[in-house]
């Protein structure tokens, strides 16, 4: 079971963490799913925060740049790391059928969410304060929605985090905090060329059940299970 094994590694590279991914499906940044690694529990405390190729938190960036995985607040509003080969399955279970701008006009969404959403698909990639300032939403009492609704829409799978853009100054030099970016899910899988997974949802249930079974633990499965409403 590669979970189990999982919980008691410590990787140094981003190499080591790639493998990881690709073998678990799917990692949190910190751990909030019962006895199941996160990237914090694999890799040392020293290395975090640093800047250099090994600091962990520079990874989670790179995952979504190198379409290897896609990041972002899937469920429980928790930012994780989705191997490219098991994220067309859980955006199949996780996703809306109806679009965006019908959900808003069931009542289901906010009028936020639509600007948001039709903002990030005009400009795949966007960065979060140009995003915030073309929604109308740069003051700091629209904050609060404004983070509400990026949730939203990951948790439904129609945005994720693409990665990070540098601050530069008016001489290209890097200047102050790096900003996330977003762009559409369908956008992010085409790109990288992750084909979408159109199984019915029994079979695509089944599908997720078949690999928490043999990759996660007992308590990590039901823990899952709940999740996606296995």
């Amino acid at each position: 079971m590669v979970q189990r094994n999982a919980l008691d590694l410590k990787i140094t590279t981003y190499e080591e963490a790639k493998h990881l991914v690709k073998e678990i499906g799917i990692l949190p940044l910190s751990s909030f799913i019962p006895d199941h690694p996160s990237l914090d529990s694999v890799t040392k405390f020293k290395d975090w925060h640093t800047g250099l190729e090994t600091d962990p938190w520079l990874w989670r960036d790179r995952f979504p740049g190198d379409g290897l995985a896609a990041y972002g607040r899937f469920f429980a509003k928790k930012p994780l790391l989705i191997s490219a080969e098991l994220f067309p399955l859980v955006k199949n279970l996780l996703e809306d059928p109806y679009s965006v701008e019908e959900r808003y006009e069931d009542g289901l969404l906010p009028k936020a969410s639509v600007e948001i959403y039709q903002t990030i698909a005009d400009q795949e990639g966007i960065d979060v304060k140009t995003l915030r300032a073309k929604t109308g939403m740069k003051a700091k009492e629209s904050k609060s929605a404004f983070d509400r609704a990026l949730i939203e829409l990951q948790s439904t799978t129609d945005i994720v985090i693409a990665g990070i853009s540098e601050r530069l100054n008016a001489e290209g030099n890097k200047s102050g905090w790096n900003s996330t970016c977003y762009m559409t899910a369908s956008h992010w899988m085409e790109l990288y060329g992750h084909a979408p997974n159109s199984l019915p949802t029994p079979e695509a249930k089944k599908q997720l059940r078949a690999w928490i079974e043999e990759k996660y633990s007992a308590a990590a499965g039901v823990y899952l299970t709940k999740i996606f409403k296995l």
